[in-house]
């Protein structure tokens, strides 16, 4: 059909497009925003490579309530936010092993894997900074 092969073509390159520039916006965004947290939030792992690590929560689990419980902030933060950190950690290291092994599929697959459970840690490391107490910013609901 004259395409390139293993190009997408119409709304998929758009959409590609429109991701790029989100992660662009993202990364800039929680770079100016979570800039001291995030690099509490990383730690270096063997031979130099990076792990995403859970960041500490600028307030304790109870500052929130009663608008949110310290029992749901404990379990979205200490469950929720460390399953998408363990996974992406998890997928990071097999995007390795497959690039390492020469693994096209393998790369592809474990990409999408750190685009899923690394957009839900920056998604939880900005919602976290978004939230404060009443007393340390934090308004009336």
């Amino acid at each position: 059909c004259g395409q390139p092969v293993g190009r997408s073509v119409g709304r998929s390159d758009a959409t590609s497009e429109e991701l790029r520039r989100l992660m662009l916006r993202l990364r800039r965004v929680t770079t100016a925003a979570v800039a001291a947290r995030a690099r509490r939030g990383v730690a270096s792992g063997g031979g130099g490579a990076q792990k995403i690590v859970l960041p500490e929560l600028p307030y304790a689990y109870d500052a929130l309530e009663p608008v949110i419980s310290a029992q749901i902030m404990e379990i979205h933060h200490s469950k929720h936010h460390a399953t998408y950190v363990a996974n992406a950690n998890a997928a990071l290291e097999a995007t390795d092993a497959a690039r390492a092994a020469g693994d096209v599929a393998g790369v592809i697959k474990a990409q999408q894997a750190v685009k899923f459970n690394g957009g839900g840690h920056v998604n939880h490391s900005l919602f976290w900074q978004n939230l404060a107490p009443r007393g340390g910013g934090g308004g009336d609901v």
